[in-house]
């Protein structure tokens, strides 16, 4: 299917946009005995079948089986049609975007024009902002059918990103949303996904695929099975009983390539850190401190180590493939003297103590490297406490806070749009890490302007003055190794959205 598409493009840090013609194709494989593809994750949604509720990669690694987003965007940060084919800007702030005719949900309803309001309605409700995803939309003001297949949304403030941020937006069957509510929704998930659910419960969702949608699935049945420990699902690999095993430490790599199987290295939309959080007092409080603790970490000697160099240092609040990432700016280099310095002159050179809540497992060989890095620490006198928490409880927390500590891990996140502008906006609704006041006017600009070069130079000017005061420990770009089973091919998510409906069997056709 051939569409006439507005496709935005960024190259190099810049933005642009070209008229295209894409062709979106499904590969699709038919299998002549039953197939099950067996999906090991650290932990199942929290939030069941609510799509609504977390941006978290540990969750869209299940809902991306389930359903469909609106765009999708590339590791290049080209935004592709999706469940919408095309678009156009009428003004800075109207957008039409059109729509597949050709899309049935799990339960028979069919998506159309009906289907997008229903879920951006909900999102910018009043009862819609305790969901996540309401803060991803948070431009919209309205959206109305024009016809069956053409949606009409127009935004608070010009906004160049909107195709892009639509990416993250995954559309339920809209009668069934209606008829249940959020809660119920969650326990009877419909989306129009490759593949539909049959039984969610505790440490397993099991699904069958749904050949009777738009992107049919390679694969009979999926199941997604819940375990906890990496070491645990690249055991499942070698046993048999797994055919991905998803986020496992870069050190089990060897194993399974001398058994046979394989692995997949992707870079995430995140960079990776321990981020402060807001605090007037305390040594945290002090920016010189916050680079002292930057100084004072070998980032270098644990992506060798740990991380196979499968990565790059982070020097700033972005990944390095991000729309908007600064080359010019600075690594924060291994000078621990330095550090010393910087926390005697902030009136800490007997150290301090420092705590911070990691949930581990939920990026490579995290909890290794934390161990590092407070070796690396207390070098320079400062103690370096890691409590464990699970990922339902970092989610929670970030999203309602209850923190215990001085910071948390995490990743200062651009999905789904690659915009190194996004981690910046959050400052503008709460502030859970070291925001700052004197930035929110230009982050406000930043977010607004209609002129890509502008927005460009904002955006940089913003990454210099959160990297020069540091509102994280900067880690490391953010990368995923994922175990293959020697019989699944196909495997390549985009910026961690594992792709379904492109995964089959080694041994099948074409």
């Amino acid at each position: 299917m051939g569409n006439r598409t507005l496709t935005t493009t960024f190259r190099n840090g810049t933005l642009g946009f070209l008229s295209a013609a894409l062709i979106l194709t499904t590969n699709v494989t038919s299998t002549a005995a039953e197939t099950t593809l067996k999906v090991a994750v650290q932990t199942l949604p929290a939030a069941l079948g609510n799509v609504h509720r977390s941006t978290s990669s540990s969750e869209l690694y299940s809902w991306s089986a389930m359903f469909d987003p609106l765009t999708m965007v590339g590791s290049d940060a080209v935004v592709r049609p999706w469940l919408m084919t095309s678009w156009e800007a009428v003004n800075p702030t109207t957008w039409h975007f059109h729509l597949r005719d050709d899309v049935t949900f799990h339960n028979g309803e069919p998506f159309n024009a009906d289907a997008v309001i229903n879920t951006l309605t909900y999102l910018t409700s009043e009862a819609g902002l305790r969901e996540s995803l309401s803060r991803v939309v948070s431009s919209v003001a309205a959206v109305r059918a024009l016809d069956p297949y053409t949606v009409e949304i127009t935004t608070h403030y010009p906004n160049l990103m909107l195709p892009a941020e639509l990416g993250i937006i995954r559309i339920v069957a809209p009668k069934h949303w209606q008829e249940l509510g959020p809660d119920a929704f969650a326990l009877d998930p419909v989306g129009s996904g490759p593949y539909k659910v049959d039984n969610w419960r505790p440490g397993k969702v099991s699904l069958s695929g749904f050949k009777e949608g738009w992107t049919e699935p390679g694969f009979d049945r999926l199941e997604l099975i819940q375990l906890g420990d990496p070491t645990t699902r690249t055991q499942g690999v070698l046993a048999g009983t797994i055919d991905i095993a998803l986020v496992i430490g870069p050190d089990e790599v060897e194993t399974l390539e001398a058994a046979g199987h394989t692995h997949n290295i992707s870079r995430g939309a995140g960079a990776m850190g321990v981020a402060w959080l807001q605090t007037e007092d305390g040594p945290i409080s002090d920016p010189r401190v916050r680079r002292a603790l930057n100084y004072a970490i070998n980032r270098e000697a644990y992506i060798s180590a740990l991380l196979n160099n499968g990565t790059s240092a982070a020097t700033q609040a972005s990944p390095s493939h991000a729309i908007g990432w600064d080359p010019s700016l600075p690594a924060w280099t291994y000078d621990p003297e330095k550090a010393k310095a910087l926390l005697a002159e902030a009136g800490y050179g007997d150290g301090f103590d420092l705590v911070i809540e990691l949930a581990a497992g939920g990026a490579a060989a995290d909890t290794a490297i934390h161990q590092v890095m407070g070796q690396d620490l207390a070098r320079i006198g400062v103690g370096f406490e890691v409590r464990s928490i699970t990922i339902p409880d970092m989610i929670t927390k970030f999203n309602f806070g209850g923190w215990e500590g001085d910071g948390f891990n995490m990743d200062f996140n651009t999905k789904p749009s690659l915009d190194a502008l996004r981690p910046f906006v959050a400052c503008l609704t709460r502030k859970l890490w070291h925001c700052r006041d004197s930035l929110v006017e230009k982050t406000r600009d930043a977010q607004s302007t209609w002129d890509p070069d502008k927005r460009l130079a904002l955006v940089r000017e913003l990454l210099k003055a959160y990297h020069d005061d540091p509102p994280m420990l900067y880690m490391h770009d953010t990368v995923m190794f994922d175990g293959l089973s020697s019989r699944v091919v196909g495997y390549a998510p985009v910026n961690l959205i594992v792709n379904y409906h492109d995964l089959r069997l080694a041994n099948s056709a074409p």
